[in-house]
């Protein structure tokens, strides 16, 4: 998931949304009694009754996604209304989201690639022109070049606008990495306390490498990584939690080195997550190098006395004992659980019960905290 997915924020109502979308405008079914209620002239007016006024960013996501429902002739209704009022943009959003599910011929796809053209021509500031279906035309090489040719005139004619620029990089990102690092930096210019930009660039490294740059070295590429990203971040606890978060990205991806490399940086930070966080992803790395003595002394290491005002808040991450109990490594998993008593005062009941569990040879449910 990208930063700032709105449609994977609405992922619990998203059916629902979409349900009642479809059936209000489609109108009522056949079997309902009393007379059918006229049809929305309007996708617009159908998100309206729903209360779905703002913001515009959630709406052309529900816009595209219904329009994956309609039927042939609401589409053909919806051509037939833009060809007399072109400026409609939520039903061109409607068909794009049809034409998209639903083409079968090279009409079908022509019609797609108009639609998202105009979107892009007329309105590069709108939401919508970053979503997806409006970056890509399955099977259309020359639209899709001409989607590329449109950003680029629009990089131009509109590179002070900050609705654009963003729309832009999201275009770029997955495209032009060199062109996506220079929007990013441009964007957070104009947002310097926005942390999105921050993980965004760092989510740019981590997909596509330093553009320009050729590391071949993962733990040199990561450094040299974190210290731009590090360059973008203007928010204090930001820049003190940087690294760790670079780092827990890393190992998710599989770069153990990096992920090594960064949460050693982590450890000198102020972060007060930085022992237990850093210490370890440090353990899990030892740990899948095969190195199960490093493994168990970072797990201890990451119980000193200064993970206290972390722990006390947080409780203990379990994660690494929960690997090395996998391993056999009982003894070093129980000395750490004793460790964390005098960490985390409130957890001691269940603490105690986790040590109880180990001793009498069975394994601990440590819950989220074991994730």
């Amino acid at each position: 998931m990208r930063i700032g997915d709105p449609w994977h924020m609405l992922r619990p109502v998203r059916g629902f949304l979409l349900g009642v979308l479809v059936a209000v405008w489609c109108g009522q079914s056949s079997g309902q009694r009393g007379p059918a209620p006229r049809p929305s002239n309007s996708a617009a007016s159908v998100l309206d009754a729903l209360g779905m006024l703002q913001p515009e960013s959630v709406k052309s996501i529900l816009l595209l996604y219904s329009g994956k429902s309609i039927s042939k002739s609401k589409a053909v209704e919806l051509e037939a209304d833009l060809k007399k009022t072109p400026d409609k943009i939520d039903d061109r959003l409607v068909l794009i989201g049809y034409y998209t599910t639903n083409a079968r011929t090279s009409m079908d796809h022509l019609r797609l690639r108009t639609h998202v053209l105009w979107m892009i021509e007329n309105h590069p500031e709108h939401p919508a022109t970053a979503e997806p279906g409006l970056r890509d035309l399955p099977d259309d090489t020359d639209g899709n070049a001409q989607i590329l040719v449109l950003w680029n005139k629009n990089l131009e004619s509109h590179g002070d606008d900050l609705a654009v620029l963003k729309d832009a990089e999201k275009f770029f990102f997955g495209k032009d990495p060199g062109e996506a690092d220079q929007l990013i930096h441009r964007i957070a210019q104009k947002e310097p306390n926005d942390k999105q930009w921050p993980g965004e660039l760092a989510a740019l490294y981590r997909m596509s490498g330093i553009p320009g740059e050729h590391i071949d070295d993962p733990g040199a590429r990561a450094i040299e990584s974190y210290k731009r990203v590090l360059e973008l971040t203007q928010n204090v606890t930001g820049r003190e939690s940087l690294a760790g978060d670079m780092a827990q990205a890393a190992f998710k991806v599989g770069d153990l080195a990096g992920a090594a490399e960064l949460a050693k940086i982590h450890l000198r930070s102020r972060d007060r997550s930085a022992l237990q966080r850093s210490n370890t992803i440090l353990g899990r790395v030892a740990l899948r190098s095969g190195d199960i003595a490093g493994a168990k002394q970072y797990l201890l290491e990451s119980s000193g006395p200064l993970a206290a005002k972390d722990v006390s808040v947080s409780g203990p991450t379990l994660v690494l004992a929960k690997e090395l109990l996998q391993q056999g490594e009982r003894e070093a998993v129980l000395q750490y659980l004793d460790n964390c008593l005098s960490l985390w005062p409130r957890g001691e009941g269940v603490l105690q019960l986790w040590i109880a569990d180990i001793k009498n040879g069975k394994t601990p449910n440590f819950g989220n905290l074991g994730n």
